[in-house]
């Protein structure tokens, strides 16, 4: 994604004690200089190939796992656009960047090519895309849990329109990047290269760049919307710690010293969420609003789908252990338990998504800013070994496609719930095999 001119002097590391090979075919000549970034980027290769057998694996088990065996809720339709997005990823761009690294100067496969670019284009928009609605959801979770919300039907038909709009704006690719050939002179010879880059059609035009340039303002936005929103979540989440402690100490003393204080404001509260969800029997509660739970809302509710205030997560059962044993109070413990319970997973469902964002915006800038330094022709000063290690950090965006599995895996306990339930059937199967 980028104009290069690759009219310039290879580096004559790779000469046997000086000697010009005269001689020697075109074609030698190529396999020669073809030969000698082959050896100095095949670390890389073997890098990305790691990252494609564990991002294949990985993926496929969120696919199954979100699919088959977790609740509804947005969180698990996310997991699953993003692992189709690094699905894909590890059967397209990641193959095809080997082969791209391992064939610099020779490519064989146009087609290859254009699928690679294009898929590529649709990988990471896509992703910025999803991480971005993800940031918005998140955001209204625990900044707003009482404003409206994103449903799972409309976080279904979200997906939906990331996936419809990472291919409207990757299909410009298909187009522009392909093969061309160049003349590079090697060893006071002109050798022909065959480049997987912009198309031939397209060589001298400035439509690709301008193009680049546009999807990465695109993304660059999609990022620091998500960077302001985690910021506002952070500052929620870091506020709600002392303000939940407060709420903590003073609980106690509120409900023992007079059950007059205990009094419940009831009111219709109509949320306009896009779906027409309708609360009612808000408590208020030492100026907290928390929905009262029927028996009813609270077996058949997602995880996230009742609005609650995060501070939930760190209160106790002190307000309901001393109002007695009533059928009321009762109820009242289960509600405010389960709100506890619906706040730890927005907690910790949010962070799992700030850690993923974070590492695609440190990663996606670094991708854009080297993107940029190639358009300003820097791969021509460097030498095959500094040209691998610019891959290497270049192509560190991959790391995307690949983390995920492993961070659900730790920080998800319903994942890890799932997979040591999978684990238990298969050594069981095996034993009795």
């Amino acid at each position: 994604m980028s104009t290069i001119s690759f009219r310039h002097t290879v580096n004559d590391r790779g000469a046997d004690n000086g000697t010009i090979l005269s001689n020697a075919t075109e074609s030698e000549l190529l396999d020669k200089i073809n030969d000698e970034i082959r050896r100095a980027v095949t670390p890389v290769s073997v890098f990305v190939g790691l990252e494609v057998f564990l991002g294949f694996f990985g993926n496929l088990f969120v696919l199954y796992v979100f699919k088959k065996r977790y609740h509804n809720c947005n969180f698990r339709y996310f997991v699953l656009c993003l692992a189709f997005l690094d699905f894909i990823s590890t059967l397209t761009t990641m193959p095809g960047e080997i082969l791209t690294q391992q064939y610099w100067y020779k490519y064989p496969f146009p087609i290859i090519c254009k699928v690679k670019s294009f898929f590529n284009m649709f990988t990471v928009s896509g992703e910025a895309f999803c991480l971005c609605t993800i940031a918005v959801d998140r955001y209204r979770k625990v900044c707003a849990p009482f404003g409206w919300q994103i449903r799972p039907r409309q976080a279904r038909i979200l997906c939906g329109i990331i996936y419809v709009a990472a291919f409207a704006i990757s299909l410009p690719v298909s187009f522009f990047w392909g093969i061309h050939k160049d003349v590079r002179i090697y060893r006071n010879r002109n050798v022909t290269v065959t480049i997987c880059e912009k198309d031939a059609h397209y060589v001298d035009s400035r439509q690709p760049f301008v193009y680049a340039t546009s999807v990465e303002v695109i993304i660059g936005i999609c990022l620091v919307v998500m960077l302001v929103l985690y910021i506002l979540v952070a500052k929620k989440l870091i506020i709600s710690r002392p303000l939940a402690k407060r709420r903590q100490q003073s609980g106690a003393h509120m409900v023992s010293k007079s059950p007059a204080l205990q009094t419940k404001f009831k009111h219709k509260t109509e949320i306009s969420s896009g779906g027409g969800v309708s609360f009612s029997d808000v408590l208020i509660r030492n100026g907290i609003a928390t929905k009262e739970l029927s028996t009813t809302e609270m077996r058949s509710i997602d995880d996230e789908s009742v609005p609650v205030d995060v501070n939930d997560v760190y209160s106790t059962d002190t307000e309901t252990t001393r109002e007695g044993g009533t059928s009321d109070d009762l109820h009242r413990h289960r509600s405010q338990r389960r709100r506890r319970e619906i706040a730890t997973r927005v907690r910790r469902k949010t962070y799992i998504m700030f850690v993923l964002t974070i590492l695609f915006i440190v990663t996606t800038i670094m991708y854009m800013t080297l993107l940029a330094f190639i358009s300003g022709g820097i791969l021509k000063s460097l030498n095959d070994y500094e040209k691998a290690v610019y891959f290497f950090f270049f192509r560190l965006v991959f790391i995307n496609h690949v983390i995920n599995p492993f961070l659900y895996g730790c920080l998800d306990p319903q994942f890890k719930q799932i997979l040591g339930d999978m684990k238990t059937y298969v050594l069981k199967t095996l034993r009795n095999g």
